[in-house]
This record gives C-alpha cells, structure tokens and sequence, in this order.
C-alpha cells in the first residue's frame, strides 16, 4: 500500500471518530458508519528485514486473562509477580464485568484446585468488578450492574498502578454473560427467539441495549488509564444454531435461534427484508431439524432436503446475514464510543473458539472487515479442549446437514477445509487435542486476511475444563502452541481463558516459548 493511501485510511478514521465525539447519543448509530468505510483496504504487512523481526521479538505482547477474585485471593502484587516471573506476562486483561464464571470467580466447581490462591470454590454473582459511575448510565435502562462479591475491591482502580509500576499493560476485559434474574429491566434488552420468548443475550438492534454496552464503555475508558478493551461476543447467528453447528449439547442451542424481536423486525424491513417470511423460513428449518435427526433416512438424503428449505425460503441466508451485521456495528459503537474519548485506546475483540471448526461460523467471521473497527484481533485456536470440543462439534453437525456422510468423513473433511493434516481420528480426539501446529494455521489464515492492518494475538488454552477422561492441558502443549503461534509471525499471545484456573507449571509452559523464539 503506498503512503497516500495509508495517510487516507488514516484521515477517514480520524475524521470519523472527531465527528462521534460531538454527542455521545451519535456513537450509538457508529457501527454502520465505520463499515461503510471499509472499501479503504488495510495496511498490508511489510516482509520485514530480520532486524525489524528481531525488533518485533522484543516488542511481543504477552497477555492473561484474569479476574478479580485472584487479586483478592493472592494479593495485587503478588499476582502481577507471579504472572512476570512464571509467565513472561507483559499484559494483563482483567475482566471488568460478566455475570459468568468462564472468566470471574475461582475455578469453577468440580474441576481440580490449580498450583495456586485459594484452595476453594466459590459462587459468583457477577457484574462489573470495578466502580459503576452513575452519571455515565442516565440514559441506560440498566443501571446497577456493581458485583457485590469482593466489596469494594476495583479490578481497574487497585490494579492499574501497580501494573503500571511494574511495567505491564492492562486491558479492560468484558462479555455477552448475563443473569436476567440478577439485572433489572433486562426484558427491555433482551433478544428475542422464534417463538416469542426473551434471551438470556441482548439484542444487537436494541436500542437501550446498545445504550448500556456505550454506557459502560463510556464509564471505563473516561474513568480509568486503561490502555485498552476487548470484548467477548461468543455467539452466532440464527441458521447455525438451528444446524447444531456448535460444541455444546445440541438442544442447548435451539432455543438461540434470535432475534426476531421489533427492533429487528424494523430495521431488516428497511433493508428489504421481510422478517415474516424470514421466521416462517427458520421454523420450517427447526421442523427439518427435528425430522432429521429423529426419523431414518430420506430417499434424498439431508443434504438436499436442507438446500430445497433454503431456496424455498431464501430469506434464512438473508437473516443470518443481518444477524452478522447487526453484530458487526455494535463492534463498531464499542470501538467508535471508546476511541470518541480516548483514541489512544486499543480496541479489539475476542473471536470464539467456533472459528476454528466451524466453516460457517469462519466465514461469517470475516477478518477482514472486522481491520476496519479493531485494533487488534484474538482469534481463539484452542488446541488442547479442542479435542472434545471438535468431536463434539462434528458430532452435531453430522446428525443435521451431513448425515449422508459417517462422523469420520465428516471430521476428514473439516479438516481438508481448515488446511490442517496429521491430527487425530475421531476416536483418539477427546483425549488427544489438536496440535500445537494447528495454532499456527489460524493464525497465519488471520493475519493474511487483515493484510498487516491490525495485530493478532491468537489465544493459548491453558486449562480450560474438560471432562476428566478427555485431554488436560500440558506444560509442553503450551510451548508448542505458543511458538507455533509466534513462528506464524503472530506479535503476541493472550493465555486464556483465566488465571484461577491455570497451573503454574503450565503458565510456565509460555514462558519457555519465548525463551526458545528468542524473545527472553
């Protein structure tokens, strides 16, 4: 790209983010604005001369998820020393707000106790781990969200300096993990699913819902000298939950085939979409589904039955299209509202784990448009839980659209499509995981789709909970994938999902990485 073109693509966002920064009421409409602007191509990627690599090698971020109940529990500074010294840890990502345990709390309940804090199990109730200033939510419909847990404890206000005196970065880390009982009025933010009921998720068309989420951006980024944010969107759209294209139970997604709440009705008819037929087109999918997997085999098979209800009701393809959309601009208000007040602030999101097995989930999840409104991407290759998780994956997925085909075909092809070879038959998957390789094809497929524009900082799965019988992280899975990342010219690393979950000894597994990359 020359230098013309890098100081426009420069100049539009720069233009752009003056113009929010004249009414926050504006940074709620953001989202459409910056995808609009993405025929301006990203920055591509210099090959680099070996200094500039060994430059890049001293430069590495080396980041951790980590919630507030570990600086409780082990001490502020204590903590951020360990993270240091077992780790090589340069950047700290604290979970700001969730109502979840994936990322709060101590290790959740019937897993093993880590090498470390307090050998207990806790509850959580979740929340912002951090003050709540009122004045930034009068035009929100949510309002008390301040976890009650760890008392006046503020992951951001007790932590931010000592990092700082440390050396270390920290990111404001926050999630779509809700309790509707726990948050008054989170029927008016609730998505809605085929059937009328409200979600346990908010409505990306919603307007009070993306009051809220501009509301608490607003709140961090004015109130706190973070350096950045990254958001965890773990959900899909409509037609692939409908699909079982998941790794979770397979009726536990059916009830997220969302929204077609007003809002949504609305702005889908503005778009030239007609959101009865789109409904009336996604129960008849939901009826194929339960067909399929209920009763034997047609004489046409799953496949073509399925593509006879999508040509019947094309409007499926157009809803889940839409859905993607709607999700992409409340990217876009997160990113316009947080760089409205502080440019300086790096915004990015964290990419589920589905990207990696999912065909359709990968490309829903365009990397390329998303350059646009980040400025950095964590793609999640998890290659330890992905043994289970994939075979559950490819389980579902084979009970619906590929049925015509044995499990094992079904994994051989996934496999063909994601590039990956010498990874496990389905029945040594569970307990094998992928490789540390498979890592470094995600990571090369991201950073060769956002041309160089943004970083990516792949997340290393250190252990995330698996059955007891299925494949438990290793000191030595860690380093694999750690440098096959960082070999696939990857500027840094994430360790994930929480540190109250993780071994030491397997923190440490990072750490001989970068000693072995030459970055220590």
């Amino acid at each position: 790209m020359s230098e013309s073109d890098l100081k426009l693509r420069e100049s539009s966002r720069r233009d752009f983010l003056k113009g929010i920064a004249a009414t926050p009421a504006v940074a709620l409409a953001t989202g459409s604005t910056l995808l609009a602007q993405a025929s301006i191509q990203p920055q591509a990627q210099s090959v680099g001369t070996a200094q500039n690599q060994s430059s890049r090698k001293s430069k590495l971020l080396v980041g951790i998820q980590i919630g507030a109940r570990s600086f409780v529990d082990e001490g502020v500074d204590k903590c951020l020393g360990t993270l240091q010294s077992i780790g090589g840890v340069n950047a700290v990502f604290a979970t700001v707000f969730t109502y979840g345990t994936g990322l709060a709390g101590r290790q959740v309940h019937t897993e093993p106790l880590p090498d470390h804090g307090v050998k207990e199990y806790d509850q959580i109730h979740g929340g912002s781990f951090t003050k709540v200033h009122p004045e930034f939510y009068a035009e929100s419909v949510i309002k008390d969200i301040r976890a009650p847990e760890l008392g006046d404890f503020d992951i951001l206000a007790d932590v931010i300096p000592r990092a700082r005196a440390k050396g270390m970065q920290i990111y404001g880390l926050f999630e779509e993990a809700y309790n509707p009982s726990l948050i008054p009025n989170f029927e008016k933010v609730a998505e809605v699913d085929l059937y009328g009921k409200p979600g346990r998720q908010t409505c990306f068309n919603n307007p009070y819902a993306r009051t809220f989420i501009a509301s608490m951006v607003s709140d961090w980024i004015s109130n706190n000298e973070i350096d950045g944010l990254m958001w965890e969107s773990e959900r899909q759209g409509p037609l692939n939950n409908a699909l079982g294209a998941h790794f979770g139970n397979f009726d536990s997604r059916r009830s997220s085939i969302t929204c077609f709440c007003e809002h949504c009705i609305h702005k889908a008819k503005d778009a030239g979409i007609n959101g009865q037929r789109a409904r009336e087109g996604y129960i008849e999918l939901d009826h194929w589904v339960s067909r399929t997997i209920s009763q034997p085999r047609t004489s046409d098979g799953a496949f073509i039955t399925l593509w006879r209800v999508l040509l019947e009701y094309p409007e499926i393809l157009a809803w889940e299209r839409f859905w993607y959309s709607s999700q992409e601009e409340m990217y876009g208000t997160i990113y316009g509202t947080a760089k409205a007040i502080n440019s300086r602030a790096q915004i990015g999101w964290h990419i589920m784990h589905l990207v990696t097995m999912s065909p359709f989930y990968s490309a829903d999840t365009n990397y390329a448009r998303l350059a646009h409104i980040s400025d950095f991407l964590k793609p999640s290759p998890y290659n330890n839980c992905a043994g289970p998780r994939l075979a559950q994956y490819i389980r579902n997925i084979q009970s619906t659209i590929f049925r015509d085909l044995t499990p094992e075909q079904v994994l051989e092809m996934h496999y063909k499509l994601f590039g990956l070879q010498n990874e496990p038959s389905l029945d040594k998957l569970p307990t094998s995981g992928l490789s540390g390789e498979s890592v470094g094809v995600e990571t090369k497929r991201a950073i060769a789709d956002v041309e160089g524009a943004i970083p990516i900082y792949p997340g290393i799965d250190i252990d995330i909970p698996t059955g007891l019988n299925e494949k438990r992280t290793q000191p030595e899975d860690v380093k694999a994938a750690t440098l096959a990342a960082l070999r696939a010219g990857a500027p840094g690393v994430i360790l994930s999902r929480k540190y109250a979950e993780m071994k030491l000894t397997n923190i440490a597994g990072a750490k001989e990485a970068l000693r072995e990359f030459g970055a220590l």
